[in-house]
């Protein structure tokens, strides 16, 4: 622990608003806050670590690399500074100043991580046998043994060890670890690079068989042709480090979504700048932090040629959105419905983004591109038809609706949310009004604590005149849901029929207050006016009336 700060005149304010830009997780705020503090006072420690933090945070460590050095000068050991001059002599290639560094601070990081980094330090200084040797101890160690002989198997392929690191690769899967997508492809480029072309395939198959994108389309053609990949994802020193620091930024996450783990997130892309996952994950957890437009330039950032692109795009999209820039998020969806057009996604996201605006016919033909692509008869179709007779409904075409929901349902039977969706409409409508019961009744029986399902089956039995039925499930509904003004106006209106016409006022008034629709507000205001029996002698004799005129 530091002592309290001390200031130079007229800094104290930058300090503490930088302190509160820390908090709050914006940092540039913090680097413009406290770098206004060290330009006038460069021995102040804590200012000097709540500076390199935050450039580190925004992936700039070659720019915090002076006070790094400002704080080990004065004598501090602090976690953030010493990675960020580990970061830049491994970017260097400056390895023996990095094995110095570990050994003079005795510690960096986790015992598990520093040792990871010193192996790499000795890969980076080509001493690939004591890098080799020490990993192997470790591997010993049963709590460590997976993340280990990962990372050996990593060092045995970057010294051209090929056999080895396969043994490596294969061990790991035997003793059970999780083998990611990432370790399935590093394996099968070490085996291309020894020649293994036919292990390689024999391995692609196995996990890769019915799966296709441009990065697997790429890799399989390579294999077919017996040559070797041209960009390599494990090469160098640099490559293994920000595997470490990348792991590190994972398990943070897992935590907590804040400036620690995307620190870690940037310096695993600061070394290895084509390791693409590294800054998908620093844009995610940008939004996390509600710093959308720094989240945007990191997803920009991500190549139309990687096989990450459409999921960058799609968090571009959700992170312009999120900053209300709702237009220009429908034209990355737009674009990437064009460019991945057989990318089901991406049209689904398009259609939920212009459901949410009450542009339904748009999300309607988003929906149906999307439903275009697929088998219709595959289970995980039925959230597709259910949002395109959502849209359908809104914009009043019933019988495409109902269809939908139909399709929904046969391949998701008994799904809650369809069932209830479905038999309310049915219920508005006034149709099959037995048929809506019934649903209506199952999707209480799955998710009973559903305010909106609750609701739906007391206004089922409201609209079939079973007042005293109706209320205990919309009184319930109102309890679960108290400020929905949907649920509060069925509540008065139930409470009407039963003859409790005070508390039926006071149910309206209260659904007033809830910022109901338009034409909810105006139905609501009538019955206070006439009471609800004028009112619903008024819409039939207008629905009378639009008949006669319909001829």
């Amino acid at each position: 622990m530091f002592g309290a700060p001390s200031f130079a005149e007229g800094l104290a304010g930058s300090y503490l608003a930088g302190r509160q830009a820390s908090l709050d997780g914006r940092p540039n705020a913090s680097v413009q806050y406290f770098s206004k503090v060290v330009a006038q006072d460069s021995d102040n420690i804590m200012a000097l670590e709540e500076l390199i933090l935050a450039q580190g945070a925004l992936g700039r460590f070659e720019q915090a690399l002076p006070a790094a050095q400002a704080f080990t000068n004065q004598g501090a050991n602090g976690q953030w500074a010493n990675l960020v001059v580990i970061a830049n002599a491994a970017k260097s290639q400056n390895y023996r100043a990095l094995s110095r560094l570990l050994k003079e601070q005795g510690g960096i990081v986790h015992p598990l991580i520093d040792d990871l980094i010193e192996a790499w330090a000795l890969v980076g200084s080509a001493d690939y046998q004591a890098a080799i040797s020490k990993l192997k101890a470790l591997s010993e160690q049963n709590q460590e043994r997976g993340l280990a002989n990962y990372h050996l198997a990593l060092i045995y392929k970057v010294s051209g060890d090929y056999e080895a690191a396969d043994d490596c690769f294969d061990a790991l899967s035997k003793d059970g670890a999780q083998v990611t997508r990432r370790t399935i492809l590093i394996r099968l480029e070490s085996l291309m690079q020894g020649g293994q072309f036919d292990q390689a395939g024999t391995i692609f198959d196995r996990f890769f068989n019915k799966q296709s994108d441009p990065e697997l389309d790429r890799l399989k053609d390579d294999i077919a042709a017996k040559r070797s990949p041209k960009l390599l994802m494990m090469e160098t020193a640099e490559d293994g480090l920000a595997e470490v620091f990348f792991a590190v930024a994972q398990i943070l996450n897992q935590e907590q979504k804040d400036k620690y783990s995307l620190f870690h997130a940037q310096l695993a892309h600061f070394l290895s700048v084509k390791y693409t996952r590294a800054m998908l994950l620093s844009a995610e957890i940008l939004v996390a932090m509600r710093q959308y437009d720094l989240a945007i330039e990191a997803y920009r950032a991500i190549s139309p040629v990687s096989v990450l692109f459409p999921l960058a795009e799609l968090g571009r999209a959700d992170a312009l959105h999120d900053s209300v820039k709702t237009e220009a998020a429908i034209e990355v969806l737009r674009g990437l419905s064009h460019s991945h057009e057989e990318l089901v996604p991406a049209h689904q996201a398009l259609g939920n983004l212009l459901h949410s605006q009450e542009r339904y016919g748009e999300a309607v033909m988003a929906y149906t591109a999307a439903l275009d692509l697929l088998n219709p008869t595959m289970k995980s179709a039925w959230r597709l038809f259910y949002a395109r007779g959502m849209a359908n409904e809104r914009m009043g075409d019933w019988p495409a609706a109902e269809q939908d929901f139909r399709q929904a349902l046969a391949l998701q039977p008994e799904h809650p949310q369809v069932l209830n969706y479905l038999g309310y409409s049915l219920v508005e409508k006034r149709q099959k009004l037995d048929e809506a019961l019934a649903m209506i009744q199952t999707a209480v029986d799955k998710q009973p604590e559903s305010g909106y399902i609750v609701d739906s089956l007391g206004w089922v039995f409201y609209r079939l005149g079973r007042f005293e039925e109706a209320l205990p499930h919309l009184e319930k509904a109102a309890e679960v849901m108290p400020i929905d003004p949907i649920v509060n106006d069925h509540l008065g209106d139930v409470f009407w029929k039963v003859g409790r016409k005070r508390e039926a006022v006071f149910q309206w008034r209260r659904a007033l207050s809830f910022d109901p629709e338009e034409t909810d507000q105006k139905r609501i205001l009538r019955k206070l006016e006439v009471g609800l029996e004028r009112v619903l002698e008024e819409e039939a004799e207008a629905l009378l009336s639009r008949a006669n005129q319909d001829g």
